[in-house]
């Protein structure tokens, strides 16, 4: 009777990789301003060490780019209707499009 209650389960081949890890990370910043953080730091690290002087450029460049995207970022417009929250999203403009590809959302 215990032989009946048991389950068939293949052999296994070996242990399995998850490629799982990799396709979830995503470097891109959540919003403009953890970019700017990070370009503060890359900044500031470039104009304290002298070997390393081109990160000063780096770092005001990628604060331009937070900037930018600070200014083009979707903006979200809500209602209610018989007591909901409604979102109401635009048709995506380009500032969205280039919004999106820089920033994860």
């Amino acid at each position: 009777m215990e032989a009946m209650n048991q389950t068939f389960s293949p052999p296994s081949v070996g242990p399995r990789r998850s490629t799982d890890g990799l396709r979830g990370f995503d470097p891109r910043p959540a919003s403009p301003g953890q970019l700017a953080v990070a370009a503060l730091v890359i900044w500031l690290v470039g104009a304290l060490v002298p070997a390393l002087h081109i990160l000063a450029t780096v770092g005001l460049l990628l604060l331009l780019v937070a900037g930018i995207g600070y200014l083009i970022r979707p903006r979200s417009r809500t209602m209610y209707w018989r007591g909901r929250q409604l979102d109401l999203g635009d048709q995506p403009g380009a500032g969205q499009r280039i919004y999106r590809t820089i920033f994860k959302h």
